[in-house]
């Protein structure tokens, strides 16, 4: 089987892991004692995805609170004028969050992938994995729903100052004409 692309950082712990397992043969250890640091790496891998999880969905419900915030600070009278990211840095710093996701999702296929190389197959990885996947996918989707609020809000308060400046641009006209 040809080796599977993955990152330079999966390739030494590859390297790392089944020159530990060869030693632990060679010395004489039964298979599955060799194996060991396979299964503890594997457990640990898991217990980092545990953790991760909670993490993405702890941001995820960030965007999910305040997503409605948005939508209705928008049409709150006079105060929709105030939030407007003229900047565009909180739709940066969305998208910044959005693009760790994504490297994080590559690492986790990367992980996967070393492990199908190291031949070690695991049920509950598999499982952590796509748990993993589907709270950054949702996480992601949230994101940019996020990003399509605050490009809707700031596009609706511009309309607004742009009505108000052409208004007052109008009377101030008006006023010199009479």
């Amino acid at each position: 089987m040809p080796p599977l692309p993955i990152g330079d950082s999966t390739r030494r712990l590859i390297a790392a892991v089944k020159k530990l397992e060869n030693t632990l043969n060679t010395v004489g250890l039964p298979r599955f004692v060799a194996r060991l640091p396979v299964c503890l790496l594997c457990w640990h891998y898991c217990r980092t995805l545990d953790q991760k999880i909670v993490r993405i969905r702890r941001i995820a419900s960030k965007f999910e609170q305040w997503l409605p915030a948005i939508r209705t600070f928008g049409n709150d009278g006079p105060a929709h004028l105030e939030l407007i990211d003229v900047d565009h840095s909180m739709r940066d710093d969305i998208e910044v969050t959005k693009k760790t996701m994504w490297e994080l999702r590559g690492y986790c296929i990367d992980v996967g992938r070393m492990f199908e190389q190291l031949g070690y197959q695991s049920q509950r990885l598999k499982r952590r994995q796509a748990t993993f996947l589907q709270v950054l996918e949702s996480s992601c989707v949230s994101a940019s729903t996020m990003q399509e609020a605050l490009v809707a809000h700031d596009s609706a308060v511009l309309a607004v100052l742009r009505a108000q400046q052409t208004y007052e641009r109008e009377r101030a006209a008006a006023g010199v004409a009479s």
